[in-house]
């Protein structure tokens, strides 16, 4: 509450403000002119001129030509639901607005006589009788860019001096505004600048596309004030928008995304244009479309803007508002500059969807592959009179380039031969388990026409080089076992010499033979036959056996020298006690070591 003053008390205190307020424009104007935060600038313009006029109610407008009125930054002595900060009043309202409109300082000596006041409620429910309105100009532009009021609880209370003073205050505050709202504009462009360059990173960090589509929205919310939220892609096959994304107004998610056609709507003419459309007022767009579910939700402005990838519209993104003009240029580069990361991140996440089901159907394939190659593998052993015979495979990956087999040989069903054979196809995987297939079967087929281990490799080699030309390189031995003449005849193709140990523990390689298979196609191989005696044991193994390595980084292989020992310690016992036994070691030798090839293992053990 003012104090009870004479009119003489009155005018004198006015008259010593407007001096107090003259003595203190050019402090304020080099005081102002050093803020650059705009609201610390607006704080301290309401603080210092308080402390020089004393009025009870202060207001601080910018200008807002777009949104057609003032807006609230600052308001002293009014009711905060009256005049909160941002509010905007009209332009055709108010001695402020009278104030831009007319360009010069109004001084209202009784407002309730003034057709321009607009009352505002105060804090107090007391009632201004004065007020003076100052326009913020910019001379040099010639241009208003805000609006400084007082009221007064006494009429007439504004004077001459006041005008002048606060004048040539509004002029230096009007400087010191602009470089305070450039500053922070720049300020706000180089968060959001940050922030586009994080949301860009998180986008295509995202490979998953109905994960990217749903963490649109998040985004958005960082940069952007909007009510509802549309991202479409387009059904080329339909020429559809599939609406994976309408959030806002209280929709909820949907099992299944609605569609549109494409021609509808502003973000149909967003597509055929190829470029942004910005609506000010939805009403008066001959374009613009709305389906029954989202009628009468308020809605007034729209930005849509097409998604592009390589030349090609994939898509669109939109946002509405409940307010007119709510989106500009400035929103319209903001969408741009997402929509072509969003964009780029769509092409990438239907590229990596592709990819997956293309590795699934791989897979797939793999596995089925992998079973008909383990249908290949013998399941038991053949058995033999005086001899046992066992085998393991162990392969690296689902598929095997490593195999061995058993083949029958008597034509008298007596079983009494079998030819053994093991092999290494050159290569891992896919390639390696069909190179393994087709040398297995053209191996069985040449072996039952008869003949010796050298002729079968020979004629093996033959029909290798010619259908597969030098697209399969294989080593190979290839025995055959005689349980009547207790002899082994043999032929190593270039692959790991089978070790014989005797039960003496004598040992020797067994290495007569040639090159490996597919190399040359008239190679010749030479064979060898072993008589062996009871506790004879054979090994044949494939390269995973030498080349199982411990850990890093302090890698040793088991090697050929390991093997050996190995085989003499273990000679006594079965055959296939003898691989338990190398599976077991090898196993604790490797320590977890990743296996990176196939290992093969067959023993035959004389009784």
């Amino acid at each position: 509450m003012l104090p009870n003053l004479s009119t003489n008390d009155a005018s004198s205190s006015a008259t010593q403000s407007a001096q107090g307020l003259g003595r203190l424009v050019n402090e304020l104007s080099v005081e102002f002119i050093s803020i650059l935060d705009l609201d610390e600038l607006i704080e301290t313009v309401a603080r210092r001129v308080g402390e020089v006029i004393d009025c009870q109610f202060f207001g601080l407008f910018l200008v807002d030509e777009a949104g057609g009125g003032l807006i609230w930054k600052k308001a002293v002595g009014y009711s905060p639901e009256e005049a909160p900060a941002g509010k905007v009043i009209p332009f055709d309202r108010s001695v402020a607005s009278a104030a831009w409109r007319e360009g010069h300082t109004i001084n209202v000596g009784d407002v309730s006589r003034d057709s321009r006041y607009l009352p505002v409620a105060t804090e107090e429910w007391s009632h201004p009788r004065s007020e003076i309105a100052v326009p913020l100009r910019l001379e040099r532009e010639n241009r208003i860019v805000g609006v400084m009021t007082m009221e007064s609880l006494e009429p007439n209370y504004f004077t001459r001096d006041h005008e002048r003073a606060l004048s040539a205050l509004g002029n230096h505050l009007a400087v010191a505004l602009e470089h305070a709202r450039v500053y922070d504009e720049l300020r706000r462009r180089t968060r959001e600048m940050r922030t586009l360059i994080e949301i860009g990173h998180e986008i295509a960090s995202i490979l998953d596309l109905d994960r990217l589509l749903n963490h649109i929205a998040a985004l958005l919310d960082r940069i952007i004030d909007y009510e509802f939220l549309l991202v479409g892609l387009i059904d080329e096959a339909r020429e559809e928008f599939v609406w994976h994304i309408e959030e806002g107004y209280g929709a909820t998610k949907r099992e299944h995304a609605s569609r549109t056609k494409v021609s509808h709507g502003v973000v149909g003419r967003a597509v055929r244009e190829r470029r942004t459309q910005i609506v000010g007022d939805v009403s008066r767009d001959p374009d613009y479309y709305v389906s029954d579910k989202w009628e009468g939700q308020g809605q007034r402005s729209e930005i849509a803007v097409p998604l592009i990838y390589e030349d090609k519209v994939i898509g669109v993104l939109a946002l509405e508002s409940s307010r007119v003009n709510a989106f500009d240029e400035y929103h319209g580069r903001l969408l741009e500059n997402i929509a072509n990361n969003l964009s780029i991140a769509v092409a990438n996440a239907r590229l990596y969807a592709e990819h997956v089901e293309r590795e699934r159907q791989l897979e797939r394939e793999i596995l089925m592959a992998r079973d008909v190659q383990r249908a290949m593998i013998p399941e038991a052993p053949p058995q033999m009179k005086g001899f046992e015979i066992a085998a393991r495979l162990e392969p690296a990956l689902n598929l095997s380039g490593d195999f061995y087999d058993y083949i029958p040989l008597s034509s008298d069903r007596t079983g009494d031969r079998v030819g053994i054979l093991i092999g290494d196809v050159a290569g891992k995987g896919v390639r390696a388990a069909m190179g393994m297939a087709a040398a297995r079967s053209i191996l069985r087929s040449v072996a039952r026409r008869g003949g010796g281990p050298a002729r079968v490799l020979r004629d093996a080699n033959l029909r290798l080089h010619r259908d597969l030309g030098r697209q399969l390189l294989l080593t190979l031995v290839y025995a055959v076992l005689d349980s009547k003449t207790k002899t082994l005849n043999y032929c190593n193709a270039g692959h790991n010499p089978p070790l014989l140990v005797k039960a003496s523990g004598k040992w020797r390689a067994l290495k007569t033979g040639g090159l490996l298979l597919g190399v040359f196609d008239k190679q010749q191989y030479k064979s060898e036959t072993l008589r062996l005696e009871k506790g004879d044991a054979i090994l044949f193994y494939t390269d995973g056996l030498t080349d199982a390595h411990t850990p890093q980084p302090h890698r040793v292989e088991f090697g050929e020298e390991r093997i050996l020992d190995f085989l003499l310690e273990h000679r006594h016992l079965r055959a296939s006690a003898i691989i338990e036994a190398f599976l077991n070691q090898i196993e604790e030798f490797t320590a977890g070591a990743h296996q990176h090839d196939d290992l093969t293992l067959v023993v035959i053990k004389a009784l």
